[in-house]
C-alpha cells in the first residue's frame, strides 16, 4: 500500500499541518506580483531555447526582436515569467560559481512583467512604471551615471553651487546627442547626476509624479513624464543605457480588446511598434492566449506581422511532468514547515489519483491544480478519508531521501464510480468560472467607469463616442485626461489620480486631478469634469477647487471594494456607482437594475430562541465550543 510505511501518528502530523498551513496548491492561478515557486520546465523546453537565443542576438547586435509565445487559458504562460525571473536572479547572485549555469543561459539581462494595460489611455507611462518598479529607483542612478560620464560630466566637474558651466555644457553634449523630445529628459537626468541641491526634485519629475509650475520652472524643464512622447524616450533611454538587455513580459495581450474593442487592441499593438521602432536592447515577449492569436494577426499591420519572429507554443503537462510537479510541490511544502518529507513523496495522494486527474484535465496545468486542490481539502478536511486514497491505487514506497523520485505506476483499482462523478462534477462546475484577478489601480478604474458608460450607452440606445487618448494643452505645455464622452454636443472629461490604494485618501494626487480637469474647463476643452476618488478625499486646496468648479466638476468616491465591484461588474451589467456616473451624461436610466453588490446582501436571519433551528453539530466550518 501507498502509505504502509507510515504509522497513524505519522499520517495524522502531516496532515495537521496541512490543515493548518496554506499549500501550494491553494493559489491555482500565476499572477505576475506573486511568485510561483515549483517549476516544471518541460512543457516550456523549446521556447526557453526561443527566447534565450533572441538574447544572446540582441546583446550582440543591439537590435529589438519580438516573440510571441501562445498557449491554451491555463498553460502557464505567466508562469514562464517566473520561471524566467528565477533564472536571472541565479545568474546575477553575487556568488555564483556554477559554470553550467552560467554556460546554458545568456548574461546581463533583466526581465520585466508588464499586466496588459487596464486602459488603453497611457499605455507608454504603464510600462515604464513597471520597468521602475522592476529595475528599482536605483536604475535612475546607473542610467545617469553612465550618460553623463559619456558626455564628459563626471570627468570635467568643477566647483560652483551648481558645478558651473560643467552641469550646461553636459546637458548641451547630452542634447546633441538625444535632440528635441529627450531635452527635457537629458536635462532631469543630468541634474539628477549631478546637482544635489535639485536631485531630489529631478527624481521626482523621473518617477513621474506631479509637480506645479515653479517646481518645474526650478528644473527648466516644460514637459510631463505621462506624455507619451516622454514617456517612450525615457524608456528607449533606460534600456539602451541599463548597462543589461531588457526583456518586457507583456501578458494577457488579449485584455485590451475584452475590455474596450478593437479599437483598444489597435492601440496597443501600435504602441508595441512604436517600443519596437524606437528602444534597441529590448526584447518584447508577447504571451497570448492561442485562441485568439489569429485575430491579434488580423489586427495588425503588415508592419507590424514582419517584425515578428515566428510564434512558439507552450504544451500541456505529460503524465511525468504532473508527478514531478506533485512532488515538488510537496516537498517545498514540508520543508518550509519545517519537516522532513514522509516516506512517501506523493502523500497524501497516490498515483492512481494523479492519473484520473490527468486523463480529466488532459494535461492543463491550471486544471491540474484545481483538481489537486479539491482532493487534499477532501481529505484534510476529513471529507475522504486516506484509506479511500489508498483504495484508488496501490504503490510502492520510495526509500527516504528520494523524495522527488515517483514510483512506477502499478496496476490499482479505479476510484468508486461515485466518488468520481463527485469529484469530476464540482470540478466542472469550477472549470465553468473563468479565473482572473481584480486590481483597483488608477487606469483599471477609470477604463471600468469608461466601459459603464459606454455599455448602459448601448443598452440605452444612446450614440456616444468615448475619445481614450484625449490631449489639451495649456499655453506650451500639453495634458491629458484618461478619456472624454462626447454626447448630444457636450464633451463630459474623466480624470482620477494617480493613487496607489483607494482605502486612503487621495491627497496631493486628487488635488492635481482636479486641476488637470479645471484647466480643461477653463480653456473649454471639455463642458464638464467628473473625479473619480478615493473615498475620504480632502484637503483646503482640493476641495477648493471643486468649490470653484460647482456645477461643472462631479466627483465619484469610491473604496477599495466599490473600486473592484465597478471592475467586475463593467463588461456586461455596470454596478450601481458605474450607473450613477453615466446618468451624469445621459440622464436618468429609472429602468435599470445594477447589480447587488457582496456587501449590500443581506445576511441570512436565524429566528431566536427556537431550539430545533439550532444545529446538532458544528458544521466542518465552524469549531466546536469544545
Amino acid at each position: 500500500m501507498a502509505f504502509s510505511q507510515m504509522n497513524e501518528d505519522e499520517q495524522e502530523l502531516y496532515l495537521d499541518v496541512l490543515r493548518d498551513g496554506t499549500t501550494p496548491f491553494d493559489r491555482f492561478v500565476a499572477r505576475g506580483k506573486m511568485e510561483d515557486t515549483v517549476d516544471i520546465p518541460g512543457p516550456r523546453i523549446n521556447i526557453d531555447r526561443y527566447l534565450f537565443r533572441s538574447i544572446r542576438q540582441t546583446q550582440s547586435d543591439s537590435s529589438a526582436r519580438m516573440l510571441p509565445i501562445l498557449g491554451s487559458a491555463g498553460t502557464g504562460k505567466t508562469h514562464a515569467y517566473w520561471a524566467y525571473k528565477s533564472i536571472e536572479r541565479r545568474l546575477t547572485q553575487e556568488d555564483q560559481e556554477d559554470a553550467n549555469v552560467a554556460g546554458n543561459y545568456p548574461e546581463q539581462w533583466t526581465i520585466v512583467y508588464v499586466p496588459s494595460p487596464p486602459a488603453a489611455v497611457r499605455i507608454l507611462l504603464h510600462v515604464y512604471t513597471c520597468l521602475l518598479d522592476e529595475l528599482t529607483a536605483d536604475i535612475l542612478t546607473v542610467v545617469s551615471d553612465n550618460l553623463v560620464t559619456r558626455w564628459g560630466g563626471h570627468k570635467k566637474k568643477k566647483l560652483g553651487i551648481f558645478g558651473g558651466q560643467d552641469l550646461e555644457e553636459t546637458i548641451q553634449n547630452g542634447i546633441r546627442e538625444y535632440p528635441g523630445i529627450f531635452a527635457d529628459c537629458v536635462k532631469s537626468l543630468c541634474i539628477f547626476a549631478l546637482d544635489k541641491e535639485r536631485q531630489g526634485l529631478a527624481e521626482r519629475w523621473l518617477l513621474g509624479e506631479d509637480l506645479d509650475e515653479d517646481e518645474l520652472d526650478v528644473l527648466g524643464i516644460n514637459t510631463v513624464i505621462e506624455s507619451d512622447d516622454v514617456c517612450l524616450a525615457m524608456i528607449k533611454l533606460i534600456c539602451e543605457n541599463a548597462g543589461r538587455s531588457i526583456v518586457l513580459y507583456f501578458d494577457e495581450l488579449e485584455s485590451p480588446y475584452r475590455m474596450h474593442g478593437p479599437e483598444a487592441e489597435q492601440k496597443f499593438l501600435e504602441t508595441l511598434k512604436q517600443v519596437y521602432n524606437n528602444v534597441k536592447n529590448v526584447v518584447i515577449v508577447l504571451a497570448v492566449l492561442k485562441e485568439i492569436w489569429p485575430r491579434v494577426l488580423e489586427t495588425a499591420d503588415q508592419a507590424m506581422k514582419s517584425r515578428m519572429e515566428q510564434e512558439r507554443e507552450l504544451e500541456f503537462f505529460k503524465f511525468d511532468d504532473l508527478k514531478l510537479y506533485f512532488a515538488k510541490a510537496m516537498e517545498y511544502f514540508w520543508a518550509k514547515n519545517n519537516l522532513n518529507p514522509p516516506i512517501y513523496p506523493l502523500f497524501p495522494l497516490n498515483e492512481q489519483v494523479l492519473k484520473v486527474i490527468f486523463d480529466k484535465t488532459d494535461g492543463n496545468q491550471r486544471s491540474i491544480i484545481k483538481l489537486i486542490r479539491l482532493f487534499v481539502d477532501k481529505i484534510v478536511y476529513d471529507e475522504m478519508t486516506l484509506e479511500e486514497v489508498i483504495q484508488s491505487g496501490k504503490s510502492d514506497a520510495v526509500p527516504v531521501g528520494t523524495t522527488t523520485a515517483i514510483p512506477d505506476a502499478v496496476p490499482a483499482t479505479a476510484p468508486s464510480t461515485k466518488e468520481e462523478k463527485s469529484i469530476i462534477d464540482k470540478i466542472e462546475e469550477m472549470m465553468k468560472d473563468e479565473d482572473y484577478t481584480i486590481e483597483a489601480n488608477p487606469a483599471s478604474v477609470a477604463g471600468a467607469a469608461l466601459k459603464s458608460i459606454k455599455v448602459l450607452a448601448e443598452k440605452f440606445n444612446k450614440k456616444i463616442n468615448i475619445d481614450m487618448d484625449f490631449k489639451f494643452q495649456v499655453g506650451k505645455r500639453s495634458y491629458s485626461l484618461a478619456g472624454v464622452i462626447e454626447f448630444e454636443g457636450k464633451k463630459y472629461g474623466l480624470e482620477i489620480p494617480a493613487v496607489k490604494s483607494f482605502d486612503k485618501s487621495g491627497g496631493v494626487a486628487a488635488f492635481y486631478a482636479a486641476k488637470r480637469l479645471t484647466q480643461a474647463i477653463s480653456t473649454n476643452s471639455v463642458d464638464v469634469a467628473l473625479l473619480i476618488v478615493p473615498e475620504g478625499t480632502g484637503g483646503a486646496k482640493y476641495t477648493s477647487l471643486l468649490s470653484q468648479n460647482e456645477g461643472k466638476m462631479f466627483k465619484y468616491e469610491f473604496n477599495e471594494e466599490s473600486a473592484k465591484f465597478l471592475i467586475q461588474q463593467a463588461i456586461k451589467q455596470p454596478s450601481k456607482e458605474g450607473k450613477i456616473i453615466a446618468e451624469q451624461i445621459l440622464g436618468e436610466m429609472a429602468d435599470y437594475e445594477p447589480p447587488m453588490a457582496p456587501w449590500e446582501m443581506p445576511a441570512p436571519e436565524a429566528e431566536e430562541g427556537n431550539p430545533e433551528d439550532a444545529p446538532s453539530e458544528p458544521s466542518p466550518d465552524q469549531p466546536s465550543a469544545d
